[in-house]
């Protein structure tokens, strides 16, 4: 506020006060408010400068600013007793608009909250119902109904996979659609590129399989399991020399696991057929 010059300022004051209909249409109550509060300060301050006439419309100006100000919804949640301008009650009635900026903002984090939160129950009630449908057999509704929930949630890393994991069981190539999802926006998430990995091996997709458990184990090098499982797609896949290496690899980390040791003893027994 420029106190050297009170005349533009009370000219100021004036435009906004009568702009408060335009800013509130567009939203901004903020705005108003501080429109309202600017218009207000002058008066207190220079409206002794104003001749009769200048006075009483500056003062009409402030009646219909604030009338306008109380009925916007988020100021009539905020005050119980309606905003009203009262002659020589200007400075209560400036305390009262002053305090409503961080009530403004309080109202809005609660809202952000509370939306936060049914967001997150319906995301929970709809996963549920796509799972209800699964155990009704209405599969092709499921497909349709993740789909769509997936499409509400983009970016939901840990949507796509619970989906995924959910469709494991019933159909695995359903299962890495929403797993593929999952890893593209989280490419560190190894168990999903690891499911994947057991569901292209199943389906006999066995380079896809293999890239699934390759990306799995540069999250997770020394998961024997997964390790293990990628010996699998090489002795299903016929790949004898890759069999025997990975479980060599499973046996440096594990020397115990017989499971193993038996795939190795298969693979190399396999190798040696081959010479």
């Amino acid at each position: 506020m420029n106190e050297q010059n009170p005349a533009e300022l009370v000219t100021q004051a004036r435009k906004h006060l009568m702009n408060i209909v335009v800013i509130l249409k567009e939203g901004n109550v903020e705005q108003a408010l501080k429109s309202v509060i600017f218009g207000l300060f002058i008066f207190i301050k220079h409206g002794n400068l104003l001749i009769r006439q200048e006075k009483k419309e500056f003062q009409d100006l402030l009646t219909k600013a604030v009338h306008i100000l109380s009925l916007d919804t988020t100021i009539k949640e905020l005050c119980k007793d309606p905003l009203e301008y009262v002659q020589k009650k200007e400075l209560e009635l400036l305390a009262r608009l002053r305090d409503l900026p961080e009530q403004i903002q309080a109202v809005r984090q609660q809202r952000v909250e509370q939306n936060a939160e049914a967001r997150l129950q319906s995301r929970i009630d709809r996963l549920e119902k796509g799972r209800s449908l699964l155990l009704q057999k209405y599969f092709d509704g499921a497909i349709q109904h993740f789909k769509r929930l997936c499409d509400d949630f983009p970016g939901d890393h840990d949507l796509f996979a619970e989906i995924g994991k959910m469709l494991f069981e019933i159909n695995h190539i359903e299962s890495i659609t929403f797993l593929e999802m999952a890893v593209a926006n989280n490419p560190a998430d190894h168990k999903s590129y690891a499911m994947m990995g057991v569901a292209f091996r199943k389906i006999k997709k066995f380079e896809q399989a293999e890239q699934a458990y390759l990306s799995a184990l540069e999250a997770a090098p020394e998961n024997v399991n997964y390790l293990f499982n990628l010996s699998r797609v090489y002795i299903d896949s016929g790949n004898w020399a890759k069999a025997q290496e990975t479980l060599r690899r499973v046996l440096a980390i594990e020397p115990d696991l017989e499971p193993a040791q038996k795939g190795l003893e298969f693979a190399s027994r396999h190798c040696r057929d081959l010479l």
